[in-house]
């Protein structure tokens, strides 16, 4: 039986413990000084000669999960989501490397990076994603598995977008002490395969179509890129719609405006001239009494 490789310099094992869902803080800046973590060098660069997806359904997928899931942690400088980065977890006489399609880690600056550096960062990634291609999804739940049970990567996911390479085409293992053990299905109605993610406090389904993240706070399901773009097409139509009745109204309120201006300057000519007709017969009559008087 072949002996399992045990790559240098890995951190010790991290169990993730159950626990309530993470609370949103939103801690100080963080100090100049750190910014220059994760900063690529000569022994550590940002790029392997990898493509970042082999085909359009991965790379979709990598990026329609990314973007709800930073978005969902915009608020804390804490969390870090990288996409296609280098972590490099063995800082021996050659680093090396591996580039999780998606991963977050928590309790690190969020600011980007060229690349993760386990031994500058603290700590491995808390959740890794692997979007199963024909040239790695073998690799997927092999030796890629077993590398991050031993980077001490708190949870560990696959899925297939194509659906001929992994069944389930979800699979999710979280790290114990015995090592990496496989989630269980939620059982969901009308949802293939529902997994829940301790780390993210989200529940990851596979729809049947797609990969989505459910939030059960909302409940719902976090919005992809196009579904937010589609959102803000519609609410800047609604915009549009009511700046347009807004301008409307200011016009029609300008005419009004300008009617009540003409008949108030109408009514202040006739009053004038009606003072001005009464103040004449006013001296006529005196003229005419003095006229009698003289007589």
């Amino acid at each position: 039986m072949p002996t399992k490789k045990v790559h240098q310099a890995l951190p010790l094992r991290r169990v993730v413990e159950p626990g309530p869902p993470p609370v949103v803080v939103v801690p100080p800046t963080v100090p100049e000084p750190l910014r220059r973590r994760g900063l690529a060098d000569a022994r550590h660069p940002s790029e392997d000669g990898e493509p970042m997806a082999t085909n359009t359904r991965q790379g979709r997928t990598m990026v329609d999960l990314e973007y709800p899931v930073r978005f969902r942690y915009k608020p804390r400088e804490d969390v870090f989501v990288g996409i296609d980065l280098l972590v490099y977890y063995g800082e021996g006489e050659e680093p090396e490397s591996v580039a999780p399609d998606l991963f977050v880690a928590f309790d690190v600056p969020s600011y980007p990076r060229d690349v993760y550096r386990i031994e500058e960062e603290g700590k491995p990634p808390d959740w890794v994603l692997e979007v199963a291609s024909r040239t790695t999804f073998k690799k997927d739940v092999g030796e890629k598995k077993d590398l991050y049970e031993e980077m001490g990567v708190g949870e560990y996911w696959v899925y297939d977008p194509q659906g001929d390479m992994h069944d389930p085409r979800l699979q999710g293992w979280v790290l114990g002490p015995a090592g990496y053990e496989e989630l269980a299905d939620l059982g969901r109605p009308g949802v293939p395969v529902a997994l829940w993610s301790q780390a993210l406090s989200l529940e990851l389904h596979f729809t049947g179509s797609d990969l989505r993240a459910w939030d059960p706070v909302v409940p719902g399901y976090l919005r992809t890129i196009d579904e937010s773009e589609r959102r803000g097409d519609v609410a800047e139509a609604k915009l549009d719609v009511a700046e347009a009745k807004l301008e409307s109204e200011s016009r029609a309120r300008r005419a009004a405006e300008q009617r009540a201006d003409d008949e108030r300057s109408r009514a202040e000519t006739e009053a004038r001239a009606r003072r001005d007709m009464e103040a004449r017969n006013a001296a006529l009559e005196d003229e005419l009494r003095r006229l009698r008087n003289q007589s």
